[in-house]
């Protein structure tokens, strides 16, 4: 004898007409809209549907080949997909010896008795108060605030040596500002915009260019070699002045 089957009444979620369906159904089809949907017994259709939402990405530049990709905001990492260096997007410090490059999009600090030992790192920010062998690049600013000592050059957005702080370099540094209050040592410092020397400050070089310069009373500026380049300079066999 053939078993009645028990139907139950279901509302369409989509139009909301109600019809007849086995109590045992998976899924269905409206009779009035056509709207395909689920029994609210069938596995997963009471799951609530997760709305990702996009992830925000920024633009990285490789310090080593220039090759310019996309990361996530939030990414504390990566990897140049055209030269397959590590890509550091956070902050720094170095305390100690550090050999190999570095390229943060953060900031980078090297320590009273840090020793930056790669041939060159890039940062937005750099901190130095030890020493380096390589060449420093900082796309924001570079701030000294010890007696410190680079081998190479350096160059980026603005210099700032602190008052009672040393720079000395071996080569140019070359920058688009600069502030000194401290002392700066270098065989030429270029800077495409406007310098400031304090109080306190000390310029030796043997040429340095810039747009504009302040010197205020009491510091002091050695340069002894210059030639004509774009914007002011100070130039001839040896130059001393003193602020006013």
């Amino acid at each position: 004898m053939p078993v009645a089957l028990t139907k139950i009444e279901v509302n369409c979620p989509e139009c909301g007409q109600t019809q007849m369906e086995s109590e045992n159904f998976i899924s269905t089809v409206c009779r009035g809209c056509g709207h395909y949907f689920k029994s609210p017994r069938a596995k997963g259709s009471g799951r609530r549907k997760v709305r990702r939402t996009a992830v925000q990405k920024r633009e990285l530049t490789c310090a080593d080949c220039g090759s310019v990709q996309e990361v996530a905001e939030e990414a504390q990492s990566s990897t140049c997909l055209n030269c397959g260096r590590h890509l550091e997007l956070g902050h720094r410090e170095i305390l100690g010896e550090h050999l190999g490059n570095l390229s943060l999009e953060g900031e980078l600090k090297i320590g009273p008795r840090g020793n930056f030992g790669g041939s060159r790192a890039r940062a937005a920010r750099i901190v130095l108060l030890g020493r380096a062998s390589g060449f420093l690049e900082a796309a924001e600013w570079l701030r000294v605030e010890g007696q410190t000592k680079l081998r190479t050059g350096a160059s980026g957005g603005k210099l700032e040596i602190c008052a009672g702080a040393l720079l000395e370099a071996g080569e140019p540094v070359l920058f688009q500002s600069g502030q000194i209050d401290g002392e700066l040592r270098c065989p030429m410092a270029k800077f495409a915009g406007p310098l400031r020397i304090g109080p306190q400050g000390v310029l030796v070089a043997e040429k340095a260019t810039f747009t504009e310069l302040t010197v205020e009373k009491g510091a002091r500026v050695r340069v002894q070699i210059g030639e004509t380049l774009a914007g002011s300079e100070l130039k001839s066999g040896k130059r001393e002045m003193e602020g006013s």
